[in-house]
């Protein structure tokens, strides 16, 4: 099992490295790979059906990504920016690429998603949700999508918000705040509390923990992801 796993993760680390060198994959070009799965990971690749999700995948523009209880993807894209794609949360992945630089936007329709986004040059990379779209430059933190509202806390650098309801008023959210944008495009901001210091913390988390049932059969491993 562990040679298996070890397989598997020196696989996806030399693919990353095609790609991310220039390397030439069929199809769509890609724009991030899949480095981590744990329990429930499902892609769906353009108009396709869900898969489930294996270790090297690559994402190209419109792909979608969906995690179900306990479950985790962590994604890597071209410029090595990093989702932690939370359990029970779905996303799509859009990029467009005009004179040599790439504009990417992460559509979190829910859940939770952790990021690192690298410092971006003259690219482009935003995170959109059915309330808000962050503009973002280089910086960490994490998205919680509810049903009625975004929650953007902030752990490091400067995010630029635009409310997609309402009135569309904007704002802008610092290192160490966190802000809700609501279905009326009310943007509140705040201080972060321990509460928030917590969720930052918990989102950085991919460790995995395994339950062993013995059966007749013999045993029966279930991996999960661990808080």
């Amino acid at each position: 099992m562990k040679r298996l796993m070890l397989a598997l993760l020196v696989t996806a680390i030399a693919f990353s490295g095609t790609i991310f060198a220039g390397g030439k994959v069929k199809g769509e070009a890609p724009v991030a790979i899949i480095m981590k799965v744990i329990k429930d990971v499902n892609i769906k690749k353009g108009n396709g059906e869900w898969t489930p999700a294996k270790i090297g995948a690559y994402l190209s523009s419109t792909d979608e990504i969906k995690t179900g209880d306990k479950s985790l993807a962590l994604v890597k894209f071209t410029d090595n920016s990093i989702l932690r794609v939370r359990e029970n949360s779905t996303l799509k992945l859009f990029a467009d690429k005009t004179k040599g630089t790439l504009a990417k936007n992460t559509y979190i329709d829910q859940g939770k998603v952790g990021f690192h986004v690298t410092k971006q040059q003259n690219e482009e990379f935003k995170f959109t949700t059915p309330t808000m779209v962050a503009s973002i430059r280089g910086t960490s933190g994490l998205f919680e999508v509810f049903s009625d509202s975004t929650l953007l806390i902030l752990g490091e650098g400067i995010v630029d918000i635009l409310a997609r309801k309402g009135a569309g008023g904007s704002g802008t959210i610092h290192a160490g705040q966190h802000m809700m944008v609501d279905n009326q495009g009310n943007i509140v901001l705040y201080t972060n509390t321990d509460k928030e210091k917590g969720e930052l913390g918990n989102s950085e988390k991919t460790n995995i923990k395994r339950l062993v049932i013995k059966t007749n059969e013999g045993d029966l491993i279930i991996e999960y992801l661990g808080q």
